[in-house]
């Protein structure tokens, strides 16, 4: 099996060289000012939200259903490391094109163009069960989609992404219209897990299916991107969805957590993983399985081709035949088991897909 270090290469450079996180305490608050992560860590985060915005959020919060005069709704969330021991999720909207009001670009380029307002606010649960509002934030949002297959009835997916401290919180994401004549607002539920959680096992992030990445700029706040996500100054292009076409091969991309160096004094300490893939049909039953790969870093960026070798045998088991064709057409499910030969740790990542 092939190794491509594309990304995995690039993302060795970056990490060295870019700050890897937007902060919410630093970067998208109503106040505009820079705080002190540990100073906002410590105390609850002044809203300054619009009174219209900050009402919208309150009418829904309590059965996370709210306005919807722009219909969205979240559907699917990574969590990604981040420097410090913070995490960064990122949450991943879904939406129609006309909901968004696109309209033809004035420029005449022949594109799609729609301007919006994101509000963001964090709550974390008290003890008494009410919802304390922490981390808040506002962006403009301007979105683009190509004009030549445009259809109002398309839904499109949305992500954005930002550092956050580890603990269980409450998203509330509002849209609204730069007038704010039209709102909407989504809710969704994260958990944050600190250093505890891979103390004793690897806590490897979930797997995406990545298309491209290339470098980009760092987001100076939470904003919407459409059809990527980013991480720090890397772009991601993924097929969020999991589908893929027949005869197409998986590129997936996650990071493993808990490894220990195999010289942390070296200059650039490496880690020592094997991670072994496996394809599984909805039974459970193998489908495709790879050779273990081994890696230095902790991320992981590896092309599988979606290629099944099947053997014909007799009674006595003498192979009679061989015969490679793709993967059919149905639901699998890829499973990464992944050892740190320094530490003896393990883990498991997995990971939904459907070839059609």
């Amino acid at each position: 099996m092939k190794t491509s270090r594309t990304i995995a290469a690039a993302l060795a450079l970056l990490f060295v060289v870019s700050v890897l996180t937007v902060s919410v305490q630093a970067a998208p608050g109503m106040q505009g000012k820079k705080q002190d992560p540990k100073a906002a860590a410590k105390a609850p985060a002044k809203s300054g939200m619009p009174k219209e915005i900050a009402a919208v959020i309150q009418e829904g919060l309590a059965t996370r259903q709210g306005r919807q005069d722009i219909p969205f709704s979240f559907f699917k969330q990574l969590v990604l490391p981040a420097r410090d021991n913070n995490l960064y999720p990122v949450f991943f909207v879904k939406a129609k094109n006309g909901d968004l009001g696109y309209a033809p670009s004035a420029s005449g380029s022949g594109d799609m163009e729609t301007n919006l307002v994101a509000f963001f606010q964090f709550f974390e649960p008290a003890a008494d069960g009410t919802m304390v509002p922490k981390m808040g934030g506002k962006s403009q949002v301007a979105l683009t989609t190509p004009g030549a297959d445009y259809s109002p009835d398309k839904e499109d997916w949305y992500s954005f992404g930002l550092g956050m401290p580890a603990g269980k919180y409450t998203l509330a994401m509002v849209l609204s219209t730069p007038d704010m004549k039209k709102l909407s607002v989504a809710y969704t539920d994260v958990t944050l897990n600190g250093p505890a959680a891979y103390e004793t096992a690897l806590w490897p992030t979930d797997p995406v299916i990545v298309t491209a990445m290339e470098q980009g700029e760092q987001d100076q706040r939470p904003t919407l991107h459409r059809g990527y996500f980013t991480w720090g100054a890397i772009k991601f292009s993924a097929n969020v969805t999991g589908e893929i076409a027949t005869g197409q091969d998986l590129e997936v991309f996650f990071f493993v957590l808990g490894a220990a160096y195999k010289d942390p004094a070296a200059a650039r300490p490496e880690l020592d993983l094997e991670v072994s893939f496996e394809v599984q049909d909805e039974a459970g039953k193998s489908a495709i399985k790879w050779a273990p790969q081994t890696y230095q870093a902790y991320f992981v960026n590896q092309p599988l081709p979606l290629v099944q070798t099947l053997q014909k045998m007799d009674e006595k088991g003498t192979v009679l035949s061989t015969e490679k064709k793709p993967l059919g057409a149905g639901k699998y499910g890829l499973v990464a088991t992944i050892t740190d030969k320094v530490s003896g740790k393990k883990g498991e990542a997995r990971m939904g897909f459907t070839v059609k």
